[in-house]
């Protein structure tokens, strides 16, 4: 049995890539396809998507199993509305998410099924893994993370970059309090236990994380790069095929693997 699934801001580049890999993926069928300017029949035809599709955001709840959003934070106080009412599963790869946005997300899961992760990549949450183990061995290290995104991006740092210091963070027994993202205005010398950010704006670039463990004569580095955004849409397709098959509640990555 296939997954009915629809896309929220299809019109946009990570829009485009969900629905390439959905219509490559034998186990889900797009049933809505949506966007905050009107979606025509030249773009179905240009998507190779059928014309008979549900082509607004109300129809497509009512149509799909999950919806699958990438868009905006500002647009999930209305996404979690209609997926409270139409019984609806959410996956939510939306970044520059605030506490109200991750309160709001949990509060939903309560009535629906929901899965948050900051990046769809199984080789990015593996990433975090490494990480933590590495932490794990060199607590007396330094600890920088550096992110390099395309220009278009809006949040700094990345989701990712900040999933990955939460995770070393708590293997570190560490609060995000000790998360430096300014060292403009922070004039002062490095705090022994603090984690830093950098982040890096230009070109095209899908994304690419690294985190520096530093020492006093030696440092290591662990990075992933990512070559396309087929690997944030080919995970958010598995994520909503998993999430399909799940009882309400409030998922993340970690609950997949």
């Amino acid at each position: 049995m296939t997954t009915k699934i629809a896309i929220a801001g299809a019109k946009g580049r990570m829009g485009q890539n969900l629905i390439r890999s959905g219509l490559s993926n034998p186990l889900t069928d797009i049933v809505g396809v949506f966007d905050i300017s009107v979606i025509d029949q030249d773009f179905l035809k240009e998507m190779n998507l059928p014309n008979n599709l549900a082509i607004t955001r109300e129809s497509s709840f009512e149509v799909a199993d999950v919806i699958i959003d990438f868009t905006s934070p500002k647009a999930l106080f209305a996404f979690t509305e209609s997926a409270v009412a139409s019984n609806t599963g959410l996956v939510v790869g939306t970044t520059g998410l605030e506490p109200q946005h991750f309160n709001l997300l949990k509060q939903t899961g309560k009535s629906t099924k929901v899965f948050y992760a900051p990046n769809m990549s199984f080789g990015v949450n593996s990433f975090f893994n490494l990480a933590r183990k590495a932490a794990s061995y060199l607590k007396d290290f330094d600890i920088e993370i550096i992110e390099t995104h395309h220009r278009f991006k809006k949040d700094s740092p990345s989701g990712t970059a900040i999933k990955l210091g939460e995770e070393i963070a708590e293997e570190l027994n560490y609060s995000k309090d000790q998360f430096n993202f300014n060292r403009l205005q922070d004039q002062q010398e490095r705090k022994k236990d603090e984690i830093g950010f950098s982040s890096i704006r230009g070109g095209n670039i899908p994304g690419e994380h690294t985190v520096i463990f530093h020492g006093e004569n030696e440092s290591i580095e662990l990075t992933h790069r990512a070559f396309n955004r087929e690997i944030f849409a080919n995970g958010a397709i598995q994520a909503a095929i998993w999430l399909s098959k799940q009882n309400s509640g409030y998922y993340t990555y970690k609950d997949m693997l």
